[in-house]
């Protein structure tokens, strides 16, 4: 079994959060906070996760993380996946970071690149990250009722059928969720109006596909 340690939404709280030993820590978005001193952040997270104790790190980018969108900085020690896939101890995955419904963010996409970036995910991968939720799943806000998430990527799943899906973004919707095919993780670690951070990381783990 591979070991697998997930977070998301630090919000350049990542030095409250302990990680466990590992094979794969997973980070889905969310390293920075409205452009308020992003390099720092991101230079110190990456510090951090050369400190893990992590065998590998793979993450994607969120919708605060303006400075990885523009490639202004690239981690050295973890796998960023921007519309890729890469694979790891026996397991494939997959990062997608775009977010609907949010123009002038980082990583904001229109319903037409949505879906064409989607439709790009292959099927029968074993883990996808996206920062969005897929409408319905642990996508619900504190304020309740709405559901935040994209139908697009939920319409999709249908056919990806991935193994694990995780996300954050909805930092009210952190939890996991059991389907049928895919068992799905909100692993948002902060909450409220000042981000305070309200979990610790999800863990996991999956088997190896067979060679």
């Amino acid at each position: 079994m591979v070991s697998l340690c997930v977070i998301s939404d630090t919000h350049k709280k990542h030095r409250q959060i302990t990680i466990p030993p590992c094979d794969i820590l997973i980070h889905a978005g969310d390293f920075c906070s409205f452009q308020q001193g992003d390099a720092e952040t991101l230079e110190d997270v990456d510090r951090w996760f050369a400190e893990s104790p992590a065998r590998h790190v793979v993450c994607i980018g969120g919708n605060h993380d303006f400075m990885l969108q523009s490639r202004e900085f690239r981690f050295a020690h973890a796998t960023l996946l921007e519309d890729s896939a890469i694979e790891f101890e026996g397991l494939s995955i997959y990062g997608a970071p775009w977010v609907p419904d949010l123009s002038g963010f980082a990583y904001y996409a229109d319903e037409e690149m949505l879906q064409e970036n989607w439709k790009a995910i292959p099927a029968g991968i074993d883990i996808l990250i996206t920062h969005t939720p897929p409408q319905g799943i642990l996508d619900v806000p504190s304020s309740g009722g709405l559901h935040l998430g994209c139908p697009h990527l939920r319409e999709e799943l249908k056919r990806i059928q991935p193994r694990l899906h995780v996300f954050g973004h909805v930092h009210a919707g952190h939890g996991t969720h059991l389907g049928e095919m895919t068992r799905s993780i909100n692993a948002a670690v902060v909450g409220g109006a000042d981000f305070e951070v309200r979990h610790g990381p999800t863990l996991a783990s999956l088997a190896a596909r067979q060679a």
